[in-house]
């Protein structure tokens, strides 16, 4: 029903707004903060999507999922990340799935201050 997007800059975050005003889409709401922390107060999510490499598994994240939620991310310090899925088994615990070699850029802590 809803789609929540976390942005590390203001400006790419209104960017998005914009686009997302203009393709008439409302039902997608964008947060300026740590894209590593996630939004644990919209938790618990379906899905996870994360656009730039953790260096390794993102717990924080993981701990957002439903039970039987799947996180998508490249994992890896390197030019080269691997995509993995993880899907929650309803228990606490994940099934790894390695899907391919990627590049992405790196996930960073904090968020970016804006000039």
């Amino acid at each position: 029903r809803r789609v929540y997007t976390v942005h590390r800059y203001c400006a790419l975050k209104r960017e998005a707004e914009a686009r997302f005003k203009e393709l008439g889409l409302t039902n997608l709401i964008t947060r300026f903060g740590d894209r590593g922390e996630g939004w644990p107060e919209q938790a618990p999510f379906d899905r996870i999507m994360v656009t730039a490499a953790a260096p390794d598994e993102p717990k924080a994240l993981l701990d957002q999922l439903k039970p039987n939620g799947i996180l998508v991310a490249p994992i890896g310090k390197g030019p080269v990340q691997s995509l993995r899925r993880y899907t929650g088994d309803g228990k606490g615990g994940f099934a790894i799935e390695a899907l391919t070699d990627v590049r992405f850029v790196p996930l960073l802590d904090g968020v970016a201050k804006e000039l």
